[in-house]
């Protein structure tokens, strides 16, 4: 009897463990597919950027937004389920204008690679196309917690990232990670984000504060997708109310209600 009560308990780990297994790998499955969605929405706004200018159109407003796995939407049941269309959609209903969202996030991407890669991405197309945004985003910061960089080095790094981000950028410090290494881990960085995007006149979206706030649980199985990192489109409605509610007052423009906001329909 107790040989099988351990056959039985030692299956059900096993089969829990697969479950769990088959949950991440969904997240996972979906970077590929929405990197190239992506890629090819960036390709087809700026095309279409330089069409309008060559027929005397007036921009759109134009949206650019840097970052992780969060900001390409991983984690969320649907594509435009992610914070960065939603707050896209959200701009404009709250500011009356098209929208162009030109999208240069890269799921996996560290602070380094934000600076190094899409920040220069964004130059690239400023120089050739003479684009500048109205409004750029930035999350980083969740993957870089994983690396034991020395607190030095990652003022080093945040502080030339916050240096070479355009003027009033609106960047996020890094969500909660919960107690433990980890956490205080996230914290560090968040600290160390705020403090170098106040020097360079940045508007900060206080992610940490929100993502703590919540009880454990509830941010654990409620805030979170399948593979429990990625946030889900419950949590992404939240992160672009955030956005939204700091972006408003900047510009001069009413705040709205993200739930209450259409889907975003792709500009180009």
């Amino acid at each position: 009897m107790k040989l099988r009560t351990v056959a039985v308990g030692a299956g059900a780990v096993l089969a829990g463990g697969q479950v769990m297994a088959q949950r991440a790998k969904k997240v996972s499955n979906q970077r590929r597919p929405f990197a190239r969605y992506w890629e090819r929405s960036n390709l087809d706004v700026i095309a279409k950027i330089v069409r309008n200018r060559q027929a005397g159109l007036p921009d759109p407003l134009i949206y650019v937004a840097l970052g992780d796995s969060a900001a390409q939407g991983l984690g969320a049941t649907d594509l435009m389920d992610g914070y960065v269309p939603r707050l896209a959609a959200s701009l404009k209903d709250m500011t009356g204008r098209d929208v162009a969202l030109i999208n240069l996030s890269v799921s996996g991407a560290v602070i380094p690679s934000v600076l190094t890669h899409q920040v220069m991405s964004l130059r690239g197309i400023q120089a050739d196309a003479d684009i500048v945004p109205d409004i750029v985003s930035c999350d980083i910061g969740g993957n870089d917690v994983g690396y034991r960089l020395q607190p030095e080095l990652m003022a080093e790094y945040v502080q030339a990232l916050t240096a070479a981000l355009p003027a009033g950028t609106f960047i996020a410090d890094v969500p909660s990670f919960g107690p433990g290494p980890h956490g205080r881990r996230a914290r560090e960085i968040s600290t160390i984000i705020r403090s170098y995007a106040d020097r360079d006149s940045h508007h900060m979206i206080d992610l940490e504060n929100f993502t703590s706030s919540l009880p454990l649980a509830a941010y654990l199985f409620r805030y979170h997708s399948t593979d429990l990192f990625h946030p889900n489109t419950h949590a992404y409605q939240h992160w672009a109310q955030l956005w939204v509610d700091k972006i408003g007052p900047v510009i001069g423009a009413p705040t709205v209600d993200v739930a209450d906001v259409a889907p975003y329909q792709p500009w180009a």
